[in-house]
């Protein structure tokens, strides 16, 4: 047997289809056949531009994944052949003895400066088959999906535990509270489900383009979600979306672009929690966004609350994990349409397509 790997040669450039050897798992070692991997805006970027953590080229791409395990190695008690797993993106460091990633660590991987992720530093999955590290299988972001589980949902585990972690880290932010969400791309549309399962009271969808606000409003809205076009009258049409309100209690920023995050703090208030969830980068790095706070009036008079999260931890990994197997996304299909759907031969054509303004969630079928 050979494992068919697709290597991107540069940015902008081609996906090399090789063949090498499929060899054993090690010892602590599993081996994943690889059923599906969607597409990350990430991998849009990555493949137009490229990313500084990226140092050796030609590079393995898509980290979002779902995949059989077809072979075990010794010593390995989690795992056996057959079963379905997804995996999250962000790693531990592989040091046992790490304040963040090791045993007794916090679990908070992406503080860590060895950290490391699939797709970038770590080798993604744009291949047949991929042989995890026993550190990884031991304590690494890998959950088991119940037999018979549909490995489409299980392959975007880990943009819904990204999600999941900017709605959870201040608790009871999202129950019965006005949410705002800033782009209608497939992070938006995650933590609009999301906030359907956790209770909302009102979910406000904003988007520039009227293509993808209305297919996110049709396939995923009910009697608590509105959408508003985001034109020079934005803020006031939030303002007035929120009432009773004055201003919503959390607002999360899913477009990677300056204005997005200008527009955020505009609509902030009274105990209003930000979560800047999409960053802005590119080949050269990450761009400067300055904005003023004061600490006083605002932070401390109105209790706000600025963080940001990206990627996901343990926590996220095992909510979304929770939410998959619940079926707490019941319109999850609805994220990827016919035209979003691609054979493994098609890696260029998914990534264009990912990056259309009307795209939700890509996915590449390995079968």
């Amino acid at each position: 047997m050979k494992n068919l790997i697709y290597y991107l040669n540069q940015p902008g450039g081609t996906f090399q289809p090789v063949q090498e050897p499929l060899t054993a798992p090690g010892v602590g070692e599993i081996r994943l056949r690889i059923l599906r991997t969607s597409v990350c805006q990430s991998d849009v970027v990555i493949y137009r531009v490229g990313l500084p953590r990226i140092k050796r080229w030609p590079a393995i791409l898509l980290h979002e994944v779902s995949g059989l395990v077809d072979a075990v190695g010794p010593g390995v008690a989690k795992f056996q052949e057959g079963d379905l797993v997804g995996l999250g993106c962000d790693l531990p460091c592989g040091d046992p003895e790490c304040l963040y990633c090791g045993k007794a660590g916090t679990g908070d991987w992406t503080s860590c400066p060895h950290t490391h992720a699939t797709g970038h530093e770590f080798p993604g999955f744009a291949r047949t088959h991929a042989i995890l590290p026993n550190w990884l299988v031991e304590s690494g972001p890998i959950v088991k999906f119940p037999a018979g589980f549909n490995p489409d949902h299980a392959c975007q585990l880990e943009p819904l535990a990204c999600t999941l972690e900017g709605m959870t880290r201040v608790n009871r932010c999202i129950e019965n509270r006005v949410v705002v969400l800033i782009g209608a791309g497939s992070q938006s549309t995650y933590a609009l489900q999301s906030a359907q399962k956790m209770g909302a009271r009102k979910i406000i969808v904003v988007n520039r383009g009227a293509d993808r606000l209305e297919r996110v409003l049709r396939d995923f809205g009910d009697d608590r979600v509105v959408g508003v076009k985001w034109d020079e009258t934005v803020v006031e049409k939030i303002r007035q979306e929120c009432r009773p309100f004055n201003e919503p209690h959390f607002v999360m920023v899913n477009a990677p672009v300056r204005a997005a995050y200008e527009l955020a703090v505009k609509v902030m208030g009274y105990n209003t929690v930000l979560d800047v969830h999409a960053g802005v980068k590119g080949a050269e790095g990450k761009p400067r966004i300055a904005h003023e706070v004061d600490l006083n009036n605002d932070i401390h008079y109105k209790l706000q609350c600025y963080q940001a999260t990206h990627g996901s931890s343990l926590h996220g990994i095992h909510l979304a994990h929770r939410f998959l197997c619940e079926n707490g996304l019941p319109r999850l299909d609805h994220m990827t349409n016919d035209t979003e759907r691609f054979h493994h031969t098609q890696i260029r054509e998914a990534i264009e397509r990912a990056s259309d303004a009307d795209s939700l969630k890509v996915i590449i079928n390995w079968e």
